[in-house]
């Protein structure tokens, strides 16, 4: 081969060329954004709209409903949520994966501008295109401090908050915390009365005078001068020079009727850290940025920011460090990849007992791998943990390639050949094998990488890392090794000057039983050859049997795994209308609980009246697997017995968080939706009460609870009317007394702030002064509400949801660790959701979503990668060896391989019971189709090798497997390299562990069945070959004179080779 060839004659541009490929590996390695997990693009736009003090029903009327009549039309929408709760509108758009994201935000935002009809207090809908990177902040900041805490804020608000955003690689930065500083304009109902004045005018007036305007240009000699009207407030005095009306030609003036003044928003939510009242600042990193890097410039700008407060009473200390975890994941894959590399070298020692071998082999691992870098760099790729741990996998498979070369050069050398002669012969002899087998490998990964949902994008890292580095191996061992070889491979030198060393290792290596295990297996293939019957039995026995073992033995499937963060959430469930009072009571007491025990580090509470939390982050010496599941067991205990909680929901927070996803673990969302709303609830109640007590469901929460308190103002018209008052004005009255109406905008500084019509009363409103507020009608003497409107109290509910503009009920039902997702969703699905079904009422619907549809549509996805791999793997090698046959003899290696996977797996689940048959591992199952054919692929090589020489079929196939059974378990013996990888508990280990089982346990039981196996199919196909041609033959005898050969075949020959030359198709083409 002129490749191999010119590697041995040229070794000084070979080094250049690998000096070079690490150089600028090394370059690339530090350029890769590095982060946590692979950037997730879902198919998710959501819309969300506050409207301050609006009640869920007018969320939904006001806002969600025209905007959904809107964005109905929106192009590939797929399904469409809305939730609607107290003072906040959210709908979520989910597309069909693959949808261009920016395209369909554009489309978002043009229908949005169609809603008509807005109420003004409602502020503009912000759009979200949801990213698995701007989900979870990277790092959480709190404020230390002993002032005010809404002092502070806003001094976090014009300063602090923006030169976060300003460090490279933030996207956005969340603050919570404090109440948000705006104007009032604080009503004097007395005094409107007197003079005349309504709401409805003072809030026109500020309007109409709270404005700049446009007035085009004007040209005047050389200079253009551009004109606008100043109008927009920004003092207080000018809000209350403004004229509100003209009483008999005087004017009345905002002062005379209010007063204008700063103050806070209405509080609805509160941060607190160990106790503390404070301010967070949640850090977003922006897609495609470098946690590591982002990380150095919060760390930097947070020790900035501490230097310039110190002064001022306020510290500012981060809570919170994601690369903590990503340090910790890195590290353990790292080392791991270095502990297989010994291994794999060690490998080498044992078989061969050459050290010059293991120089070869040390060489080509970090060559493949470190030159991997720059291809991922040039793809925009990320470093994080899955594709770390993707290239730790690659490490055993990147010296097969290597392995087969070198193995086939020192068995040349052993013949007596030069080292140059040998390394020559060696590479060009089974080049043609190693480009099959490194094909077949890259082929099972092209499936992988068109697969859209969230799994295939977690996949595509490893999919790229190992193909790179695989392809990379081919040329190593074809340029490198050989080259290598002919300079530095002794044979019988090294290890034979040692006797004692040598005795050793052959008491270690066992050569008796390795010799005994040859012995036998050529023994066993000439009986296997003695009969038709027997090979059938044997094949057919090993082919079907394990892939009705494999069926069988099939563990239940799970989605992704949860990983490993120490951080644990305990959510709230108050009863509705609890206010923000009794609910930071409440998180007082189960923080006082929780700090007793010595594992916890820090806790945070978030007080708000929707889904209050407790978050836990527990001391990263207690933060193992084990650690983290005994925490929430006694957590869990530590949170019963609080007065007035409905239940506290105690859950790890999971490394792959979807979109809005609070409550962590597994978890089953079942959506019931329908036209009526009591039907429905009815629906949901019968579902929840069956699902709650069935076996491994940890918790079933609901998304609608009745029961929250109001008080309806009911308006008499006609009484209204006749003195002189609108049901409008009422409202405005009771809206502004209350919670206050807005009525513009004021600019202070550089930033604007609500301008706020309220009653003197705010804040200080009980539910029995509703009744007795004072009216001043235009007409009559002043009189109370309740004169003119009836209050009365009543229920609502805590939030209304839509499912394609339906109105719908979520339910999350949370299930144990220990059970798996699949066996969860069909014991749900059997025992309740199939009899619920049968009697719903035509027009109504249940449906399975979230991570269990997740786990259905990634399912069939990787089932038809994996059927697709088969295919692309047995096609590639069709056209290698120009022959529909021997691949197909070749692919009879992947059954006893998904024996082997599943009993692997099923062997370390017994030993950890994390690991489980999730998503990762069934990607172990498709990328071991790939690699177990490699056995099988030497095996027929040599078998035709010997075959052109003029070897017997039969025998050829007998000492192809004798031949090869060195270098088959020489790279069966390196995915031992695994086992650090499977073995190691530390963070991030549980995305990879049941991947690696199922590749190891693939490979050893493969390599032991290809053995017999694939000689065997080969046997009976070559029997069956021979006698379609003696009877192809016996028709053609009849036609020819009598004596007369087959055309180019010697007389000579046996007969065998008289079959073989009489086939339509060649053996195998020259490749070289």
């Amino acid at each position: 081969m002129k490749l191999v060839d010119f590697c041995i004659r040229y070794p000084v541009t070979v080094i250049v060329g690998v000096l070079l490929a690490l150089l600028f590996g090394v370059i690339s390695l530090f350029r890769l954004p590095l982060q946590m997990t692979p950037t997730v693009e879902r198919p998710e736009i959501s819309v969300e709209t506050v409207y301050r003090g609006a009640a869920p029903q007018e969320v939904e009327h006001e806002i969600v409903d025209r905007q959904e009549e809107k964005l109905t039309s929106v192009q590939n929408l797929r399904e469409m949520v809305s939730t609607s709760s107290e003072g906040r509108g959210v709908i979520t758009l989910r597309f069909d994966w693959g949808v261009n994201k920016d395209v369909a935000r554009l489309d978002v935002a043009e229908k949005l501008d169609l809603v008509q009809e807005v109420p003004l207090d409602a502020e503009r809908p912000v759009i979200r295109a949801v990213s698995s990177d701007e989900e979870t902040p990277i790092a959480w900041i709190i404020v230390q401090t002993m002032r005010d805490i809404n002092e502070v804020r806003l001094e976090a608000e014009d300063v602090i908050k923006p030169r976060l955003e300003r460090i490279e690689g933030v996207g956005s930065v969340l603050m919570f915390g404090g109440e948000e500083r705006e104007v009032h304009v604080v009503l004097d109902y007395q005094a409107m009365t007197a003079r005349g004045i309504t709401i409805t005018q003072v809030r026109e007036a500020l309007l109409r005078e709270n404005r700049n305007t446009k007035g085009g240009n004007i040209d005047e000699g050389k200079k253009r001068y551009l004109v606008r009207t100043v109008g927009q407030f920004t003092d207080l005095r000018q809000i209350e020079e403004v004229v509100v009306a003209t009483q008999n030609g005087r004017p009345v003036y905002v002062r005379d009727i209010a007063a204008a003044r700063f103050g806070l928003k209405e509080r609805d939510r509160d941060i607190r850290a160990s106790g503390v009242p404070t301010l967070g600042f949640g850090v977003l990193r922006r897609t495609g940025a470098n946690t590591v890097e982002v990380m150095k410039g919060i760390k930097g700008e947070v020790a900035h920011l501490n230097s310039v407060y110190a002064d001022k009473g306020i510290q500012f200390r981060q809570v919170y460090d994601e690369t903590d975890y990503i340090y910790d994941a890195l590290s353990l894959v790292t080392d791991n990849v270095y502990e297989a590399s010994l291994i794999t070298v060690g490998v080498l020692l044992f078989f061969l007992r050459s050290v010059s071998s293991i120089l070869v082999i040390a060489l080509s691992i970090p060559v493949s791998v470190i030159a991997t870098f720059v291809v991922l760099d040039a793809l925009g790729r990320s470093l994080n943990i899955v594709m770390l741990a993707g290239l730790a996998f690659a490490v055993g498979n990147v010296v097969d390639n290597s392995i087969v070369v070198l193995e086939n050069i020192f068995r040349h050398r052993e013949m007596g050949k030069s080292r140059v002669q040998a390394s020559l012969d060696g590479a060009t002899e089974v080049w043609g094998a190693i480009l099959a087998s490194t094909l077949t490998n890259l082929a099972v990964f092209l499936p992988i990488i068109f697969v859209r949902e969230e799994a295939g994008q977690l996949f595509r890292d490893i999919a790229i890392a190992t193909s790179i580095s695989t392809a990379l191996s081919l040329v190593v061992a074809l340029t490198i090794v050989p080259m290598m070889a002919s300079r530095v491979l002794k044979v019988g030198t090294e290890v034979s000057r040692y006797p004692r060393l040598n005795r050793i290792l052959d008491v270690l290596q066992l050569s008796w039983l390795g010799e005994a295990f040859s012995a036998g297996l050529v023994r066993w293939l000439f009986w296997l050859r003695q009969g038709v019957r027997r090979r059938l039995l044997v094949a057919a026995g090993m082919t079907l049997g394990s892939l009705g073992l494999s069926f069988l033995l099939m563990p239940p499937i799970d989605y992704l795994p949860k990983g490993n963060r120490n951080l644990i959430l305990s959510i709230v469930k108050v009863p509705p209308g609890f206010n923000m009072d009794q609910i930071d009571r409440i998180l007082a007491e189960l923080e006082q609980r929780y700090m007793r025990r010595p594992e916890i580090e820090r806790l945070f509470a978030v007080v708000r009246t929707e889904s209050p939390l407790l978050g836990v982050i527990v001391k990263r010496e207690y933060a193992d697997i084990q650690g983290m599941q005994r925490m929430v067991r006694e957590l869990w205990q530590l949170s019963g017995g609080i007065p007035g909680v409905r239940a506290v929901f105690v859950t790890q927070s999971p490394l792959f968080r979807r979109f809005r996803q609070l409550v962590g673990g597994t978890n089953i969302e079942i959506d019931v939706k329908g036209r009526g709303l009591d039907e429905v609830r009815e629906v949901a109640a019968a579902i929840e009460q069956q699902v709650r007590p069935l076996p491994g469901v940890n918790f079933v929460d609901t998304s609608f609870e009745w029961g929250s308190p109001e008080l309806q103002v009911t308006v008499d018209r006609k009484k209204a009317a006749d003195l002189g008052l609108a049901a409008g004005e009422v409202g405005y009255a009771v809206e502004t007394l209350i919670a206050g109406t807005l009525a513009g905008r004021f600019r202070e500084g550089g930033r604007e702030r609500d301008l706020t019509l309220i009653g003197t009363a705010r804040g200080d409103m009980r539910t029995q002064g509703l009744d007795n507020v004072i009216f001043y009608p235009p007409k009559g003497g002043p009189l109370r509400l309740t004169d003119i409107a009836a209050v009365q109290e009543a229920e609502g509910p805590t939030r209304i949801e839509h499912i394609d503009r339906d109105r719908a009920i979520k339910l999350t039902v949370n299930i144990k660790d220990e059970v798996p997702l699949q066996t969860a969703i069909e014991t749900i699905n059997s025992q309740v959701l199939s009899q619920v079904r049968r009697q719903l009422p035509p027009g109504y619907s249940i449906n399975v979503t979230g991570q269990a549809r997740d786990l259905d549509q990634t399912w069939d996805s990787l089932k038809w990668s994996f059927l697709l791999a088969l295919v692309i793997t047995y096609l590639v090698m069709s056209s290698l060896y120009e022959s529909f046959t021997y691949p197909f003899i070749i692919i009879f290696s992947i059954p006893p391989a998904m024996i082997g996977g599943v009993l692997g797996l099923r062997i370390m689940h017994t030993i950890e019971p994390t690991v489980k048959m999730d998503i990762l591992a069934m990607l172990g199952f498709i990328i071991m189709a790939g690699v177990v054919v490699n056995a099988a692929i030497l095996l027929v090589e040599q078998a035709l090798n010997h075959m052109r020489e003029g070897m017997a079929p039969q025998d050829a196939v007998i000492e192809s497997a004798r031949n090869r059974l060195r270098p088959i378990f020489m790279t069966a013996s390196s995915l031992f390299g695994f086992l650090p990888l499977i073995m190691s508990t530390g963070p991030g280990s549980e995305l990879y562990r049941g991947m690696g089982a199922v590749q190891l346990g693939g490979m050893v039981v493969s390599t032991l069945f290809t053995l017999i196996l694939v000689p065997t199919v080969f046997s009976l196909w070559i029997d069956a070959e021979s006698a379609l041609l003696a009877l192809r033959g016996r028709k053609r005898k009849r036609k020819e004179a009598p004596g007369e050969l087959a055309p180019g075949v010697p007389s000579h020959q046996p007969p065998e080779a008289v079959a073989a030359a009489v086939s339509d198709g060649p053996v195998h083409r020259d490749r070289d």
